[in-house]
């Protein structure tokens, strides 16, 4: 994930910082060299991008404009130049280290979750939350590593066969439909009418707003409101059981095509490929439970200061750093005059930020799906308008407030993303025509669209 500009001050100071431990232990992980990085340096719309696409070539080898496409940046630091090659191995022992660290940020985030709250149990988890949410970064980069330099891998090798290359990338689209992940079970689930207690147990920790995020609330505080009065729609466009055929129909259609002596390659990079975008998912969803928990602490740290007027309103504690919590928790800052200049100052430089983080000199590229056509639909919030069917979506951020635009657009355009965003993920499950990155911000309302994946092009039809 890249990480956000404009969060509040509390999910900076705990972000930013573990994104740069986590970035450098990424490197080392993977046996590649550590480029030069910086706190201020991830602040950037493109920092982690940039970074985890520079460590992607090294380890893979890959085009270097390949793996920038893929991930949305639109150069890299000089010194990112894959010499050693040592991709296929070293994706797969990270990924064979995944499932116990899985677990053991999850035990973690329940402990939290299950902790009775005194001024010695808040230190104690303070004291982890950084730690924790550099472990859980760092499984999201190493694994987004994975996922990208495999995902080019393997265009590379059906580039070997198939010679037309909107061919190929149709291709290896239909062999990364399908893949089901805590992003894709979320929106079968709401499809099927889930009820609030199966959301609340299933995918409460995850963030109704953008990934990252602590201030937003979670599924779990607000299930209702994300179901709605209304019953679910029925699920015209995004459907699983369909994404799934196309991936069997691509991987049969590809490994006759590569011949007696490619297949056997080619198989072990589809399944890697596959395993790795899952994978990449699950790292994120692990992330989501550590910033859940991290959210829980923070709302139990707000209690205690509001206890003695020190904050006023529990969204207060958002707009404090995590060492500037600390100082109120031991007692340095004992009053609300200690506090309240620098809340007033933190409500002004908040009320000046922009609200999306835009990227420059970035194209556009095909996620999921195929060719589609309709009308353009630029929507600002979900609850924008009641969407008719076969239109073409387009938003600023994707969340899971999103899902009813979801199951009902015949395609998803994302100006800001990549190839491992929520919104892609969610796509390549349903095998929904999703397409990130690029500006539209001129074409009106109602405009006749074609949306193709394979070709990475979304332009206006007659």
């Amino acid at each position: 994930m890249n990480i956000p500009q404009n969060l509040t001050p509390f999910s900076q100071s705990v972000l930013h910082p573990a994104a740069s431990v986590a970035l450098r232990r990424a490197a080392v992980k993977l046996g590649a060299p550590e480029f030069p990085i910086s706190v201020s340096q991830l602040a950037r719309p493109d920092g982690v991008r940039t970074h985890l696409a520079a460590l992607t070539v090294n380890v893979w080898s890959e085009s270097t404009q390949a793996v920038a496409h893929l991930l949305g940046v639109a150069s890299l630091p000089s010194g990112a130049r894959g010499k050693t090659g040592r991709g296929m191995k070293t994706a797969q022992q990270t990924l064979t280290g995944f499932p116990a660290a899985y677990g053991r940020l999850r035990r973690w985030s329940e402990w939290v979750f299950d902790s009775e709250w005194n001024q010695a149990q808040l230190l104690q988890v303070m004291e982890e939350v950084e730690r924790m949410t550099a472990e859980a970064l760092m499984w999201v980069y190493a694994s987004a590593i994975a996922a990208v330099g495999s995902y080019a891998h393997l265009g590379r090798l059906i580039a070997k066969f198939e010679k037309n290359q909107a061919r190929g990338h149709a291709l290896r689209l239909g062999l990364t439909a399908g893949l089901e992940t805590p992003d894709g079970r979320l929106i079968e689930a709401l499809a099927a009418g889930a009820v609030p207690e199966r959301l609340r147990k299933e995918f409460g920790h995850m963030p109704i707003g953008r990934e990252g995020e602590m201030a937003a609330p979670r599924i779990a505080e607000a299930a209702e409101a994300l179901i709605g009065t209304s019953s679910p729609p029925e699920p015209l466009m995004w459907d699983l059981s369909r994404a799934q055929g196309r991936q069997e129909t691509a991987r049969r259609k590809a490994l006759a095509a590569a011949g007696f002596l490619g297949r056997s390659g080619l198989r072990k990079s589809i399944e890697l490929t596959q395993s790795a975008l899952i994978t990449h998912a699950k790292a994120r969803d692990a992330l989501a439970f550590v910033l859940a928990a991290t959210r829980h602490w923070a709302q139990a740290a707000a209690v205690e200061g509001m206890s003695d007027g020190r904050i006023q309103r529990a969204d207060e504690i958002f707009l404090l750093e995590i060492e500037e919590i600390k100082q109120m928790m031991t007692g340095e800052w004992h009053s609300r005059g200690h506090i309240a200049p620098l809340l007033a100052r933190r409500r002004e430089d908040r009320s000046q930020q922009a609200v999306a983080d835009r990227r420059a000199g970035v194209g556009p590229l095909g996620v999921a799906g195929e060719m589609t056509e309709g009308a353009l639909l630029p929507m600002r919030t979900p609850a924008d308008v009641t969407p008719p069917s076969g239109f073409i979506a387009l938003a600023e951020s994707w969340h899971p407030a999103w899902w009813r635009v979801l199951l009902r657009a015949a395609g998803v355009i994302a100006p800001d993303g990549d190839l491992l965003a929520w919104v892609a993920s969610v796509a390549r499950t349903g095998d929904l025509p999703t397409l990130v990155g690029g500006d539209y911000g001129s074409w009106p309302a109602g405009s006749a669209i074609r949306l193709d994946p394979s070709r990475n092009l979304v332009e206006m039809s007659e």
